[in-house]
Parts: structure tokens; C-alpha cells; sequence
């Protein structure tokens, strides 16, 4: 009988030194989920505290100006530093650089265009919309702002119209950066160069001011203007390659399936003062897909070519 107890005992006893131990192995198990949540949860809320401030560092004022009778949306990123102006692609907006107005923002004031006809510009439908009119429109910009000189910065349709205003004004042009950029038709032609005579008259542009949504012209909401703006296609100016002298970058995502990177190859092989990247993991915006490789290039090409904020 005794013995019948002490077995009994001691497997209660067993059976208790189980449960304790099941509850300690459970609870070394939620602390270290709770230490590795912990670890995890802090850079992601550091990550989040240090754009936040970025952002607010950034010094950003939205500012519209109308230009021929347009009004023209733009961001000025900073001051006291050599300008760089930026001009994006079809159907974007001065917003999608976002990515990389931080690191560029630290050498550069930035001046970025809503394009006319599209974000937060004007959107006429009777505007003879063309690359050397556009191209037009942003040179008196940066007249307007004090900048006699400056860097520019294109993607896509707005490398193109980066292309036009350094073969119309190439003496206001310091640097020309494109990023998969259209155009490469305007060079394909051997002859029948021209430039358009386009007035560079300031009494069309209006005082700058803060942006005023409802003080913009010919605002819209919808497409129908696209039709208009794809004329300019059709009227491509045709330049000479060799005009373009400026130090220039061209920047490419390998899986860009709209505009191929071969004619980045194509223009690093016109432009005789040119750095060609092709960024392997980029696709048509390499600067959203892999903004710290796209700006390791861009960071070393001005490195490579500097300019004081006089020239």
C-alpha cells in the first residue's frame, strides 16, 4: 500500500516538474518574441523619425508663376545653392522625385516643374504645345528666379525637353542629366538643323507666388488635353549631335520597356562629353527603383564636373 502511494506521489511530483517546465520553456519563448518585436519595431520607427525630419529639413515652398499666358506649378527646394532644375515625364509630376530631393537637396537648390499640362500646371487645350516651347517656358523660369545658369535634370519626355533647352540656350546649361530620356529621333537627321526664334521676353512671365490652386489657368481635371499634347511628337526638332557640349550623364534602368536603354547607349555615343550607367534592377524610373545607385552617379558626376554658384 505505502508503495502504491509513493509511486503515486511521485508521478504527481513528475507531472508538476512538466507543466513547470512546458511554462518555463513558453515563457523564454514570448520574451524573446517580445526582445526581437522590440528590435525590430525601433529602426522601423528610427527609419520613419529620420524622414520625417528629412522632410522637414528639406525646406520646401510651392510657388506658381504664369508664363505666356500658363500658369506653371513648381517646388523650390532650398536656396544658396547652384540650381538645378527638373523636369519630369508624360503623364507625372514634380512628386515623383521625391525619392531623391533629400540627397539632392544637400548641394543643389531644386527647382521642380509641374510640366505644362499636367499636376498641378495649367492644361489648355489651344496651347501649340511643342519640346522648344516648353523647353521656352522653363529657360524664362529660371530667368525670372536670377539664374543666368544652371543644371538640369530630365526623365523621360522631360529629358527631352532637357535636351531642347540645351540646344536652344546651351549657355545657360552647366550640366545635363538624362534619365531615360525620349528624343533620340531629333538626332537620327543629317542636316535640316534649325532653331525656332522664340522671344525670350520676360514682360510675359508674371510675379512669382505662393501656389494657389484655384488661381491656376486653364485647370482640369481630366485628359482631353492629351490629345494636344502628343502633337509634340510629331514635330520634333531636329538637332545637331554636336551641339551638345555640355558635360552630360545619362542615367538607364536595364528593364526599361518603354524606352529601351540602347538609346542611352545611342546617345552616350552622339554626345562626346557624356557618362553612361545602366542601372541593372531599374526599370523606366531607375531614380524610384534604386534612388541610392541613381544618385551614387549622379553625386560623382558633379563631383567630376564642379561649378561654383557664380558660374
Amino acid at each position: 500500500m505505502l508503495s502504491v502511494f509513493v509511486h503515486s506521489y511521485s508521478n504527481r511530483k513528475e507531472t508538476i516538474n512538466l507543466k513547470r517546465l512546458k511554462f518555463y520553456i513558453i515563457s523564454c519563448i514570448v520574451l524573446v518574441v517580445l526582445v526581437i518585436c522590440n528590435i525590430v519595431e525601433k529602426p522601423t520607427a528610427k527609419v520613419e523619425e529620420v524622414k520625417n525630419t528629412v522632410a522637414t529639413k528639406l525646406n520646401t515652398k510651392e510657388k506658381m508663376v504664369d508664363i505666356d499666358g500658363q500658369t506653371i506649378y513648381f517646388k523650390q527646394i532650398g536656396e544658396g545653392k547652384p540650381p538645378l532644375l527638373m523636369l519630369h515625364g508624360f503623364g507625372g509630376s514634380s512628386d515623383g522625385f521625391r525619392d531623391i530631393y533629400p540627397e539632392l537637396a544637400k548641394d543643389h537648390t531644386i527647382i521642380a516643374v509641374d510640366i505644362l499640362g499636367f499636376g498641378r500646371s495649367s492644361k489648355p487645350m489651344d496651347f501649340q504645345y511643342s519640346f522648344p516651347a516648353q523647353a521656352n517656358i522653363y529657360y524664362k523660369l529660371m530667368k525670372k528666379l536670377g539664374y543666368d545658369k544652371f543644371a538640369v535634370l530630365g526623365h523621360s519626355m522631360g529629358g527631352e525637353i532637357s535636351l531642347n533647352l540645351t540646344y536652344l540656350y546651351p549657355e545657360a546649361i552647366t550640366h545635363l542629366i538624362l534619365a531615360d530620356s525620349t528624343g533620340i529621333e531629333s538626332f537620327q537627321q543629317k542636316e535640316g538643323f534649325q532653331k525656332p526664334n522664340l522671344s525670350v521676353d520676360l514682360n510675359t512671365v508674371s510675379t512669382i507666388t505662393d501656389y494657389d490652386k484655384n488661381a491656376v489657368k486653364n485647370r482640369r481635371d481630366d485628359k482631353e488635353h492629351y490629345s494636344e499634347l502628343s502633337k509634340m511628337r510629331e514635330h520634333r526638332l531636329a538637332m545637331d549631335a554636336n551641339e551638345i557640349k555640355v558635360p552630360t550623364l545619362i542615367i538607364w534602368g536595364r528593364n526599361d520597356k518603354s524606352v529601351s536603354w540602347k538609346n542611352g547607349e545611342a546617345y552616350h555615343q552622339l554626345f562626346k562629353n557624356s557618362t553612361f550607367h545602366i542601372i541593372e534592377k531599374g526599370y523606366h524610373a531607375p531614380f524610384r527603383q534604386e534612388p541610392e545607385e541613381f544618385m551614387k552617379y549622379v553625386q560623382a558626376f558633379f563631383e567630376k564636373h564642379a561649378v561654383s554658384i557664380n558660374e
